[in-house]
């Protein structure tokens, strides 16, 4: 909320510098009247508006080109983005996960947008273990006191669709993978070499059936002994013999393959032939998934999805499917790279991310929107944005939580502006869930002058 009279800040990349002058992306924007009088020993602004955009598409952002902080006087309108303004993950490097996108240009410009409230906190530093800590242990308990925390990383999983749109979402996420180029099949010289040794495809058998006596002799007590009293032991044994059911039917299957295929020739002949057929399968299920979006793109996208309307697409994505021979690597008598051949499955929808919590996010900050989400979600989800990765808030002031590097404890050269950390509630990751730490002058914050501000981005 810039006042008309102030451009949009823009830069030169320094890793880009063929691309011009490119729009930076807003980050945070905060009240000066909200800060407390002590803050920066009592220097920096306390009237106006602070500014923080940033370049989230550098590798090593510590250059005058990757950010900008304005002070201003006055609170302008709500500015919408520059139209060049570009993604704010571009895939480059590591960061937050996209996938759920249909492919890199369709990730969004903006971040949520998500209000903060001001707390004032010690500023207090403590010695352990070697380094400087600063934010309490637990500090997430302490700042939403009274109110449910998740453990630090530990993401909800991703629920059922529950929208139209988060259909689009599983749809664009499998539209993405089955985009990306299919790898040509090299068949490794090494392959060739042992395949091509006099009786050796014979042993393939022998040295499974081997391996697999192993197995059923160290389990035979389980498989075979009487049955076990304790329920839960019940379930173990019923466990072990479903597995042993299906080690038996993949035994059977690789005995059929090296019927079909007794010498090396015809065995690369039918690992070829089998990824063809996988390839052609890809090119299929995509223009699937292309007909399954057009239809979900029929429906108003924020509208309720009921669970049959899922489950019923849900069903034709996991029924799509593919079986395919490949070979593998088995190790025999202590030897590596030893040659066999399994038959796997490839299925269309397989528990990958489908970035419906995105969704949740993007929904629970939109007053219009929230109600579409169903209860159990929210609370599944609330304890976990108040969560702090690595136990480290955003902060402004004060000693700062680093990464790699301490803080000094006492009087310093540079005051900390800004931190902003990694933070999944704001899908912001920060290189390898690191950083972002802003540093200024005291002299420079008395003039209210962040033209020389430093920034550091500090991950794993």
């Amino acid at each position: 909320m810039m006042p008309a009279t102030i451009e949009w800040p823009r830069s030169v990349s320094a890793e880009y510098p063929d691309r011009g002058a490119r729009p930076l992306h807003f980050l945070a924007q905060i009240a000066c009247a909200d800060l407390p009088a002590a803050l920066w020993g009592g220097l920096g602004p306390r009237r106006g508006w602070l500014l923080f955009f940033v370049d989230p598409n550098q590798g090593v952002p510590d250059g005058p080109d990757a950010f900008r902080i304005l002070h201003t006087a006055t609170l302008g309108a709500e500015r919408p983005p520059p139209a060049d303004l570009g993604p704010v993950h571009d895939g480059v490097y590591t960061g937050p996960s996209y996938d759920h996108c249909r492919s890199p240009a369709d990730v969004p410009s903006l971040w949520r947008r998500w209000p903060v409230d001001l707390v004032t906190v010690p500023n207090a530093a403590r010695i352990e273990n070697g380094r400087t800590l600063v934010a309490p242990e637990n500090f997430a308990a302490i700042l939403y006191e009274g109110a449910p925390v998740a453990p630090d990383r530990q993401r909800p999983p991703d629920p059922a669709p529950f929208s139209w749109r988060g259909a689009l979402y599983v749809l664009d996420g499998l539209a993405r993978s089955l985009a990306k180029p299919w790898p040509e099949l090299q068949i490794p010289a090494r392959l060739v070499e042992w395949m091509n040794e006099p009786g050796y495809l014979t042993t393939i058998l022998s040295d499974l059936d081997a391996r697999e006596a192993a197995w059923a002799e160290t389990h035979r007590a389980r498989l075979e002994g009487p049955e076990p009293a304790d329920e839960a032991e019940r379930a173990r044994r019923a466990h072990l013999r479903a597995g042993a059911a299906k080690r038996g039917r993949e035994r059977a299957a690789l005995a059929a393959f090296l019927t079909a295929n007794v010498t090396p020739d015809s065995v690369i002949a039918a690992l070829r032939h089998e990824d063809d057929a996988r390839r052609r399968w890809r090119t299929e299920a995509a223009a699937r998934v292309a007909a399954e979006r057009a239809s979900v793109l029929a429906h108003d996208l924020d509208t309720p999805l009921s669970a049959e309307g899922w489950a019923a697409l849900e069903t034709r994505l996991q029924q799509d499917t593919v079986s395919s021979w490949v070979f593998r690597w088995v190790e025999r008598g202590g030897e590596r790279l030893h040659v066999s051949f399994e038959e796997i499955e490839t299925r269309l929808l397989s528990g990958q991310r489908t970035g419906i919590g995105e969704l949740v996010a993007d929904y629970y900050v939109d007053p219009a929107r929230r109600a579409l989400i169903p209860p159990a979600v929210v609370a599944a989800f609330e304890p976990h944005w108040r969560s702090l990765y690595s136990n480290r808030p955003h902060r402004i002031g004060g000693y700062h939580d680093g990464l790699q590097s301490d803080a000094e404890i006492g009087p310093a050269r540079e005051l900390l502006v800004f931190q902003i950390a990694t933070d999944d509630a704001m899908q912001w990751c920060w290189g390898d869930a690191g950083a972002y730490y802003v540093f200024a002058a005291p002299d420079a914050l008395e003039r209210l002058d962040f033209s020389d501000a430093r920034l550091d981005l500090e991950c794993h």
